[in-house]
C-alpha cells in the first residue's frame, strides 16, 4: 500500500468524524439542571447556561483533539458504546460548566478532561469501524503491515 493512499483514506475518515459523531446536549443539560434545582454562583438558574451552550462546549471538547492513527485498529463490533461514553461525558460537562456559572473550577476542568478523553477513545473506535466496513478506506489502518 502507498502512503498516498494510506493518507487519503484517512483524509476522508477524519472529515466525516466531528459531523458523525457530535450531538448536541444543551437541551437535555437545561433539563437536567431543572430537574436538579442547580444554580450558578451568582444563583442563576443553571439551566439558561445550557440552552445554546453547544458550540462553546464541543469548540472546548474537540479544541485538542489531534487524530492519531498509530493506536487504530480494525473494528468490527460497531461505535454505539464508546459514543454513549462520549455524549454523557460532553452532557456532564455541560452540567457543570454551567453550575460553576462558567468558570474553569477543579470541577470543570475534570469534567472536561474526561470529555476529552471520551472524545480520543470515541476517534480509534469509530475510524477504525470506519476503514473495517468501507472497502475505500480500508488502507486507513496498517494494523498488519507496513506502509512503503
Amino acid at each position: 500500500m502507498s502512503r498516498a493512499s494510506r493518507d487519503s483514506a484517512r483524509a476522508v475518515i477524519q472529515a466525516r468524524f466531528r459531523e458523525s459523531v457530535d450531538r448536541d446536549v444543551s437541551g437535555l443539560a437545561a433539563q437536567l439542571c431543572q430537574e436538579r434545582g442547580l444554580s450558578t454562583p451568582d444563583g442563576t438558574p443553571a439551566q439558561t447556561l445550557c440552552l445554546g451552550s453547544h458550540a462553546a462546549v464541543t469548540r472546548l471538547v474537540w479544541e485538542h483533539l489531534r487524530p492519531d492513527w498509530e493506536e487504530v485498529v480494525y473494528v468490527y463490533d460497531g461505535t454505539r458504546g464508546e459514543q454513549a461514553r462520549y455524549l454523557n461525558a460532553k452532557l456532564h460537562l455541560t452540567v457543570t460548566l454551567a453550575a460553576a456559572g462558567d468558570e474553569q473550577t477543579p470541577g470543570v476542568e475534570a469534567a472536561l478532561l474526561a470529555a476529552q478523553r471520551a472524545l480520543h477513545a470515541l476517534w480509534l473506535v469509530w475510524a477504525g469501524y470506519q476503514a473495517t466496513t468501507t472497502d475505500a478506506l480500508a488502507h486507513a489502518v496498517t494494523e498488519f503491515e507496513d506502509v512503503r
